[in-house]
């Protein structure tokens, strides 16, 4: 017996809109509003931003590279640091119900993998989280340099309220 199939119209046809993407190229002296003294460890060379609006989510894409290491600086520190740094300027203006998650790969060395922290409430999405897991990583990976090119991508789902 042959089976019949039944396409229901509603389904057949697409409603939801397509997600929107802008492409922001960041020039030296950008319009990130940020005062002297808060001098950010870190330079962005690239920003995409990606809605969707059916989810409620956004997608930030970063292209950054670490400033150079001071002479009398320790390499781990500074690293941890930059790290902080980072991770308290991407979700900055988050509110804490809304959901983040974090999305790191090293652009100069392919054979790296991603790194990754899944999706958590604002408020539970700390530096020190984000350091220990990298940390963990850039430990195991002897190639890692700081002024590696690193692909930053951030997750942000709202929250209904």
């Amino acid at each position: 017996m042959a089976k019949k199939i039944i396409l229901n119209r509603a389904r057949a046809i697409p409603t939801t809109e397509a997600p929107s993407v802008s492409r922001e190229e960041i020039a030296p002296s950008s319009s990130i509003n940020i005062s002297a003294s808060e001098q950010l460890p870190f330079k962005i060379l690239d920003e995409t931003c990606k809605s969707s609006p059916k989810f409620n989510a956004t997608g930030r894409s970063f292209l950054i590279k670490f400033n150079s290491l001071g002479e009398e600086q320790d390499p781990a520190t500074y690293l941890k640091e930059c790290i902080i740094a980072l991770t308290n300027y991407l979700v900055d203006k988050v509110p804490d119900r809304h959901l983040v998650g974090l999305r790191i790969r090293n652009i100069e060395n392919v054979q790296d993998k991603m790194v990754g922290i899944r999706l958590r409430r604002r408020d539970q999405f700390k530096a020190d989280v984000v350091w220990s897991v990298l940390g963990k990583v850039i430990q195991s990976n002897a190639r890692f340099a700081p002024t590696d090119r690193l692909e930053v991508h951030l997750d942000h789902v709202r929250m209904p309220t």
